[in-house]
């Protein structure tokens, strides 16, 4: 009897701590999407303030096509997505760019060589 005592001791205790842990976690969770939902409420790109993982970004790719979303939310997300890859492609121009100017100094060395 006293084993079965302590063995309910034992896993009440764990799911007690697992239920806390999954309830701070749940918290978390709802103040990020009520801060994305301040920021695109007021027109900012979700992600300006808080950190929106890229997982999060896909999901909401895949969901944009669903009537759950409103039209700012769709608008909010799609804004987002142009912004990095329009930063994206400013990278990618840098390094085009620095690898010219590379490619132009070693054309003058190899220049100057042969003379």
């Amino acid at each position: 009897m006293t084993g079965i005592i302590e063995l309910l001791i034992v896993f009440g205790s764990v799911i007690a701590i697992v239920a806390v842990a999954c309830y701070f976690g749940y918290r978390e969770e709802e103040l990020k999407v009520r801060l994305r939902m301040k920021e695109m409420e007021e027109g900012f790109p979700p992600g300006t303030y808080s950190k929106i993982s890229k997982k999060d970004l896909k999901r909401a790719r895949k969901m944009a096509g669903n009537s759950q979303w409103t039209a700012s939310e769709q608008e909010a997300f799609r804004r987002h997505s142009e912004e990095s890859e329009r930063e994206m492609l400013m990278q990618g121009i840098k390094d085009l760019k620095s690898r010219i100017d590379n490619i132009d100094t070693i054309m003058k060395d190899k220049k100057g060589e042969e003379k």
